[in-house]
């Protein structure tokens, strides 16, 4: 009578009828999997072993962390099917993680391919990402490169799982994709078979995959065999406790492999933080000083003079159909008389640590920029014709522009064929309050509006990858259909037409409103302070964000109480008497 098959044995007849089923499906065909990555649709890579070997201990010999997505297991059954693997995995990644594994084995493990591209698609804002691992039973190229088309910088091999000709060609067909594995060994006679196929990391499972049984010796027995080496060695399974890891640390282990107890954690950041004896890594503000951006900037002059009243950013308006705009000529002539800023991307003003979300880094680089001598110009382009792609590059190149600012609906991902930092203004978000009050204004026949296409949707303004900064405009609230145009003559009430490049910059501006702006008249100051303190990631990383009234002013209060970073203002080549404005709003 036959041995009833191990858990490991029906895992490996369920993923090898998968394989079939998917080599088998229109547009999963090996053939398919094979000219999606000749056309370079995959992620790109980041090398495997040398993110393994960087994390953030304060000392040479700490321990690197392979933090795993993981939903259920055979022998715990559901661990936490309903996590969002996207932010669990930023979590890891702001933690420190050198390495984040994805289980996408669907029936035992309820993973899925979908969670590892989610995962991948989550991190590609970072600068500084861990390493993707494809946590999966792999007995067939076809899941190799399907792990590299789906993100994966790294896969999993189980010694356990195959014969040595197998195992060779699998390990040599993902380093032909670029991807070194992680191999897997349970006993003395797999790692001298990992030895065999030149294995460059080396995981121990403390857990017997045939029965699921855990033995934390393991990995200890194990450790001997690789001193002498250049092998990263790594224990894998049953890990939930400092006393863990500060025991495989001392026998020369270089790296933890951790899933169920991260995934239970109530506080993943503090529970990582207390199992390698990290330093703290939680992010602390820096001491704010608001940058303030003078808009409509004509004259090399009036540059000047604004600087020296402690501007940060010269705004340059490239629209002809808008007050104070210039030409490219006029950009030279006001490039030419401002040095130009000591490009810094490392600030000191950053936090010290592995990683910091997208926009806390793009903050941290224009802080750093702003703080030297002279000011950044920006160049604001809008929705009229002659702003192409084109026009932009060229203009970045000829006016020498360190910013460029989309004030109206350009397409988003222009944003990728930019070579300077791009600022996004945005509506700003409705509060419950305001969101009657907007409505009830745009229902008031005394009040002359046009309807206004291209005022870019604040649920977009915290999207990473595109955009380096967004700038609210508290005067116009998410949503609107309708801007306030003033007439020429003031005494008509019938609606007007204005070109969209026109509405996206005076946005419900009042007719006779010419004073400066209360905190009560600004539609959007509660909604701006609701994103702001809701965060890039959390409440942990307040999102950073510019705001604008266009030409009225807005009092530092109203700078302090949103939480902005910085604060936009229209000038006009007439106007005196703004350097005590500036200091204000600095201070």
């Amino acid at each position: 009578m036959s041995k009833p098959p191990t858990i490991l044995q029906k895992i490996y007849a369920q993923r090898a009828q998968d394989v079939e089923a998917a080599k088998q499906t229109p547009g999963t065909t090996p053939e398919d999997i094979a000219k999606l990555l000749s056309a370079h649709l995959a992620p790109p890579l980041i090398p495997f072993v040398d993110r393994l070997k960087k994390n953030p201990s304060d000392v040479a010999s700490g321990m690197s962390l392979m933090a795993e997505i993981k939903r259920a297991s055979p022998s715990k059954g559901n661990i936490a099917l309903t996590t969002p693997v996207a932010e669990q995995a930023l979590t890891y990644a702001l933690a420190g993680a050198s390495v984040i594994s994805v289980l996408t084995e669907p029936h035992w493990f309820k993973g899925s391919l979908h969670d590892m591209l989610m995962v991948r698609q989550s991190l590609s804002s970072i600068p500084n990402r861990p390493a993707i691992l494809r946590k999966e039973f792999i007995l067939d190229e076809y899941q190799i490169a399907e792990a590299r088309l789906y993100g994966a910088d790294t896969v999993l091999l189980i010694v356990a799982m195959m014969d040595d000709e197998l195992l060779s060609r699998l390990y040599n067909y993902a380093r032909s994709l670029g991807m070194e594995p992680l191999v897997e060994v349970n006993n003395a006679d797999e790692m001298r078979r990992a030895f065999s196929i030149g294995a460059k990391v080396i995981g121990v499972n403390n857990r017997n995959l045939h029965d699921f049984n855990v033995d934390m010796g393991t990995t200890s027995r194990l450790v001997d065999m690789v001193k002498d080496k250049d092998i990263i060695l790594c224990a894998l399974s049953g890990i939930s406790t400092p006393q863990d890891v500060r025991t495989y640390k001392d026998q020369g282990v270089k790296a933890v492999l951790v899933g169920e107890s991260l995934m239970r954690a109530k506080d993943t950041a503090a529970f990582i933080r207390e199992l390698l004896d990290w330093p703290d890594l939680s992010h602390v503000e820096a001491q704010r000083t608001s940058i303030v951006q003078a808009t409509g900037v004509i004259t090399p002059k009036q540059a000047q003079s604004l600087i020296e009243a402690g501007v940060s950013m010269l705004g340059l308006v490239f629209d002809p159909t808008l007050a104070n705009s210039i030409t490219l000529d006029d950009a030279k002539a006001i490039r030419k008389g401002i040095p130009k800023p000591i490009i810094n991307p490392i600030s000191s003003t950053a936090p010290q640590q592995t990683n910091i979300p997208w926009f806390h880094s793009h903050l941290s680089t224009i802080l750093s920029q702003c703080s030297g001598q002279g000011s950044l110009l920006v160049g604001h382009f809008t929705t009229h014709p002659s702003h192409t792609l084109a026009f932009i590059l060229e203009t970045i190149v000829g006016a020498s522009l360190d910013l460029v600012q989309f004030d109206g609906a350009l397409p988003a991902d222009w944003a990728h064929f930019i070579p300077v930092p791009v600022i996004r203004r945005f509506a700003s978000p409705a509060s419950a309050v305001n969101k009657a009050a907007n409505g009830a204004a745009h229902n008031d026949p005394a009040r002359t509006t046009t309807i206004v296409q291209g005022i870019n949707d604040v649920s977009q303004v915290n999207r990473p990858g595109l955009h380096s900064f967004a700038l609210i405009d508290l005067t116009v609230c998410n949503g609107s259909t309708s801007v306030y145009v003033p007439s020429k003559d003031e005494s008509k009430t019938n609606p007007q037409t204005a070109s969209n490049a026109v509405a996206d910059t005076i946005f419900n501006v009042s007719l006779k409103d010419q004073g400066a702006h209360s905190k009560a008249s600004l539609k959007g100051v509660e909604g701006t302070k609701q994103l702001v303190f809701t965060g890039e990631l959390g409440e942990k990383w307040l999102m950073p964000v510019m705001i604008s009234a266009g030409r009225e002013k807005i009092s530092a209060e109203v700078v302090k109480e949103t939480g902005a970073w910085g604060v936009e203002i229209e000038v006009d080549p007439s106007e005196s008497g703004l350097g005590d404005y500036i200091r204000s709003l600095r201070a």
